[in-house]
C-alpha cells in the first residue's frame, strides 16, 4: 500500500492533467470544426468572387453586343412584316422582273408553314434570261423590304448556246403570324 500511496500524488495529478486535456479538447474541438466550418466557405466565396470577376469582365464585350443586336432588331419588323400582304409582294417581285428585262415569268406560292409565330411562304420562281438580268432579279431581291431566302437555284443554258438562261428558284418569304404580330419574336 505504501507504493499506492506514494504514487498516489502523481495519479491525482495525472487525473488532473488528463481532466484539464478533456476540457480542453472538449473546448477546442466545436471552436477547431467551426475553423474547418468558416475555411471551407471562405474558399467556397473565393471562388465564387473570381466567378464574378470573370464574368464582370466579360461585361463589356457582352454590352457591345447588345448594342450591336439591338440596332440589328431594329429592321426586324420591316424584315418580317406583320401580315401577309402576299398581293403586294407580287407586284414587287413582278416589277423586279420587268425592270430586269427576264421572259417567260412565273412565280407561284405554295402552302403556308407557320412555327413559333413566324410563318413562311413557299415561292417557285421560273423565268428566261442573260446571266446579269438574272443577277439583277436576285440583287434586287436582296434589297426587298422583307425577308426573302433563296434555296434552292437552278440555271440551264437554252438548247441554242444563245446565252440566255432558264431559271427556277426555290424561295421562302416571311412573315409574322396574327397572335405575334405586335412581338419581336
Amino acid at each position: 500500500m505504501k507504493k499506492f500511496v506514494d504514487h498516489y500524488p502523481m495519479l491525482i495529478l495525472g487525473l488532473l492533467l488528463l481532466g484539464a486535456v478533456g476540457i480542453g479538447a472538449y473546448q477546442y474541438y466545436p471552436v477547431h470544426r467551426q475553423r474547418q466550418a468558416f475555411r471551407s466557405l471562405l474558399a467556397e466565396e473565393e471562388l465564387r468572387l473570381e466567378e464574378i470577376q470573370q464574368c464582370s469582365e466579360q461585361l463589356p464585350g457582352l454590352l457591345r453586343q447588345v448594342l450591336m443586336l439591338e440596332s440589328k432588331t431594329s429592321e426586324f419588323p420591316r424584315l418580317f412584316p406583320n401580315e401577309q400582304g402576299f398581293s403586294r409582294l407580287w407586284e414587287q417581285i413582278t416589277e423586279v422582273m420587268a425592270r430586269a428585262q427576264l421572259a417567260d415569268q412565273s412565280v407561284r406560292p405554295g402552302e403556308v408553314v407557320c412555327e413559333n409565330g413566324l410563318c413562311s411562304v413557299p415561292l417557285e420562281i421560273r423565268c428566261t434570261g442573260s446571266f446579269e438580268q438574272i443577277f439583277e432579279l436576285f440583287r434586287s431581291l436582296e434589297r426587298f423590304e422583307r425577308l426573302i431566302r433563296i434555296e434552292e437555284v437552278t440555271l440551264k443554258n437554252d438548247d441554242s448556246l444563245s446565252g440566255r438562261l432558264t431559271l427556277h428558284a426555290r424561295a421562302r418569304a416571311f412573315y409574322r403570324s396574327a397572335e405575334n404580330a405586335g412581338q419581336n419574336l
